[in-house]
């Protein structure tokens, strides 16, 4: 049995060009719509059927596939081993039998071979090519991508990537109106998965929330972080109000690492900030790990504020800062968003105190009260 060659053969090339596909995986996808066209007008629906194409003849063969099994279960697709070895003294269970089929109306198969060879094969083929491009993806999560906006839809923006297309949710969007977004726009996010519905249809989820946006949008701004010269330790994140990053770098390499990420003149936080969020209203603080003086990486951790004394009980993982009326509420925030984010990146609870009194010009602080 045959199919047309040269007509076939310049489908096979045509769509291997315009789908990226290899001839192997398009041959594969006829092969399994011989099968489907055979099974739908001339076989068994409950039997399984495979066919074998030949590329450089343009010949294919016919088979009914049945399994070898100890004890039959399903009749149509299995055979006893006792009744296998009838045929064949070698024959395993576990192994599979094929009795090629000869078609009586070779003309008229012929024809609808070919249908399927334009249309349902079209629909292998997509499958095909949809899940080559899936496990490309899969392999490219945590990376930032540059995505074009197609439209929204329940909830959060379809996005255009590459020959797929990829979801950013509502839980993955920037609060308010940071992330509100036009057909058309390009943006940035953080491939963070592959999503698989009930029904079978994948999908590439994309974030600009998750915390590793931050990181990824740094290691691409930052060369000292993308060769590993500094190590982001940890990151804690409220999107779009504030981040804390802990950075460090190895002792042998004498490298500032919180000077890396700032840049000179801050033009390296000033980029990372602004590919975050075009209006820059999430605020990045660069955090120096420095086990060894805990009391200063609290202060840091809790900048802007300006902390005058740090009491520390490391048993219980707790510290108590001590500062002046207006910086107890920078320490904190608003909404307490700054020594949330400042208790989860060092993993200390963290409490203020008052100092009484106005902040004095000198550098002498006034007694504490408790």
């Amino acid at each position: 049995m045959s199919i047309n060659q040269d007509e076939l053969k310049q489908q096979i090339d045509m769509i291997c060009l315009e789908r990226g596909l290899e001839t192997e995986e398009v041959m594969d996808a006829i092969e399994k719509a011989i099968a489907g066209a055979f099974r739908k007008e001339m076989g068994e629906k409950e039997k399984e059927y495979k066919a074998e194409f030949d590329f450089n003849t343009g010949k294919y063969s016919l088979y009914e596939i049945t399994q070898i099994v100890d004890e039959v279960e399903d009749e149509d697709k299995q055979i006893n081993i006792i009744n296998a070895r009838l045929y064949n003294p070698d024959a395993k269970i576990g192994e599979l039998i094929k009795k090629e089929i000869l078609i009586d109306n070779e003309v008229a198969f012929g024809r609808i071979a070919s249908q399927v060879a334009r249309q349902v094969l079209f629909q292998s083929i997509n499958s095909t090519r949809h899940t080559k491009i899936l496990q490309k993806y899969k392999d490219r999560v945590g990376d930032v991508v540059s995505v074009e906006v197609d439209y929204f839809k329940k909830g959060g923006y379809v996005v255009k990537l590459g020959q797929t297309n990829g979801f950013i949710n509502r839980d993955n969007l920037l609060p308010g109106s940071l992330d509100r977004f036009k057909a058309g726009q390009i943006v940035k996010a953080l491939i963070v998965g592959i999503d698989e519905d009930a029904k079978g249809n994948s999908k590439i989820t994309l974030s600009r929330t998750h915390p590793d946006f931050v990181k990824a949008i740094i290691r691409n701004e930052v060369p000292e972080v993308d060769s590993d010269l500094v190590n982001i330790d940890k990151i804690v994140r409220e999107p779009g109000n504030r981040t804390k990053i802990l950075v460090s770098s190895n002792e042998e390499d004498n490298i500032d690492p919180v000077g890396a990420i700032l840049g000179r003149k801050n033009t390296r936080i000033t980029n990372i900030t602004r590919e975050i969020n075009s209006q820059m209203r999430e605020k990045l603080d660069i955090i120096e790990y420095n086990p060894e003086d805990l009391e200063l990486m609290i202060m840091d951790a809790l900048e802007p504020a300006e902390i005058e004394k740090v009491e520390i009980d490391e048993e219980n993982k707790v510290a108590t800062v001590y500062c002046y009326e207006e910086e107890a509420r920078l320490a904190v925030g608003r909404g307490g968003v700054n020594i949330k984010l400042a208790s989860r990146l060092l993993d200390y609870e963290l409490n203020v105190k008052t100092i009484e009194g106005q902040k004095p010009e000198s550098s002498d602080v006034p007694e504490i009260i408790s």
